[in-house]
């Protein structure tokens, strides 16, 4: 005759192997949204700079952002944990090379905004703690442009970048149209609405650039997406429209 064992031991037993199992699937989910969380951000950011360095290679701001990048010598951690154990520190910097380049800078903002997206870094912070403050201001004097280009003219070339945000310049507001883009690569406007933008509102992200031959006019294809990157829509402004700094 078999033994038949206690059923309030086994549902005892049954009860808190449900309860560890539980819980442990709620740790690893937990630990799996905040590694998420974490990780998906940081992955978007290097494929966002990524795409920028690919759309403006060979432009002077992203060479300017790249070469005084270079010229510092970092040892230690900037982020994550490792950052309280050995905090980041300077160990040597190309003065040379940030001289020679800043006699080259036309718009110290838009070298700051390059160096941000590309490196993940704040431009002036880099420079004061990475110069004297004789050699900071040598540094910033040798810039000879104004500190910001608020009107790019189709005329002289100027125009803001792949990457750039850019803001409602119009204190009427503007109508941005839908657009999508066609098997060759053009863009067509549809009859559906991208938004409509109070003066100094955020629009959306540059991703396409070029000349309306017709008025010889520049438009800029902006993009703007729901939650990293899925969701996204596109539309489409001139460059009388819209500022790529928040007024």
């Amino acid at each position: 005759m078999s033994q038949l064992g206690n059923p309030i031991v086994a549902g005892v037993t049954s009860t808190a192997g449900s309860l560890l199992s539980n819980n442990a699937l709620l740790i690893g989910g937990t630990l799996a949204a905040v590694y998420a969380w974490n990780t998906i951000p940081a992955y978007l950011k290097r494929k966002e700079a990524e795409r920028y360095a690919r759309a403006n290679i060979g432009h002077p701001v992203v060479t300017a952002a790249a070469i005084i990048h270079e010229s510092f010598t970092r040892a230690g951690f900037k982020d994550g944990l490792f950052s309280y154990l050995i905090p980041e520190f300077d160990i040597y910097t190309d003065e040379a090379s940030l001289m020679a380049i800043a006699s080259k800078i036309n718009d110290i903002r838009e070298v700051a905004k390059a160096y941000e997206i590309l490196f993940d870094r704040d431009l002036f912070s880099d420079t004061l703690n990475g110069l004297s403050t004789d050699e900071l201001n040598s540094f910033y004097n040798a810039i000879n442009a104004p500190n910001h280009n608020p009107n790019p003219q189709i005329n002289n070339g100027d125009h803001y970048l792949i990457g750039d945000y850019l803001y409602c310049a119009k204190k009427s507001g503007v109508q941005v149209p839908l657009v999508e883009q066609r098997s060759d690569g053009s863009w067509l406007t549809t009859e559906e609405l991208y938004g409509n933008y109070k003066h100094k509102e955020y629009i959306g992200q540059i991703i396409a650039t070029d000349i309306y031959e017709p008025e010889n006019k520049r438009y800029y294809i902006i993009e703007w997406c729901a939650v990293w990157g899925i969701w996204c829509y596109e539309g489409i402004v001139w460059s009388d429209q819209v500022i790529n700094y928040q007024i």
